[in-house]
């Protein structure tokens, strides 16, 4: 049946080896088993808010776990916040809290790079920043809550119909990490 779609070819030893069409078929599946294994979650979340090239490349999110816990969630970006050592960007409804308030500060002054998106409406209230390492940029549509450090990466999608959810995936694999960062930096 897999030669008879074109998945596989029979070698001249008797073997059989995946065919190009095979590896793209089988590379597309990705995006498919990350959206059926987690179907539930998708039924009620809307990744539509993404551009659709980050839809495509779902099957990224494949060894990122899904924690529908909110206050997990929460607590696990506090701490990806805390514990960076490099960068910690971030795409969110407001600004940090202020209990990280003191260790930002101090990790800043270390040279941490922080990059935050929040909503356009929300700049205003924020003071201004006269440090070089950090940047704050305001956008209308907040597609999705999604923190990312050199270590991890967390992404929320909001429910159908808008509202901010923190139930999320969240994972340190090489592969997520890319895909967060590309999508915060588009």
């Amino acid at each position: 049946r897999l030669s008879e779609a074109m998945l596989v070819q029979r070698q001249p030893e008797g073997t059989y080896a995946i065919t190009d069409y095979g590896k793209l078929v089988l590379h597309l599946c990705s995006s498919f088993e990350v959206a059926s294994e987690h179907r539930e979650y998708f039924l009620t979340h809307d990744v539509w808010r993404i551009p659709l090239q980050f839809v495509n490349r779902l099957g990224e999110l494949s060894q990122a776990k899904l924690i529908m816990d909110a206050m997990e969630n929460i607590n696990r970006g506090e701490r990806m916040f805390t514990e960076a050592e490099q960068y910690a960007w971030g795409i969110a409804e407001g600004r940090i809290p202020e209990l990280m308030d003191p260790i930002m500060d101090q990790k800043i002054a270390k040279g941490l790079q922080v990059k935050m998106i929040i909503p356009e409406t929300d700049l205003s209230t924020v003071p201004a920043i006269k440090t070089p390492n950090v940047e704050l940029h305001g956008i209308s549509d907040i597609p999705a809550i999604l923190g990312i450090t050199e270590k991890e990466a967390t992404i929320c999608f909001r429910f159908v119909g808008g509202r901010v959810d923190y139930a999320g995936f969240s994972g340190n694999d090489p592969t997520f990490l890319n895909w967060a960062k590309d999508l915060f930096l588009y």
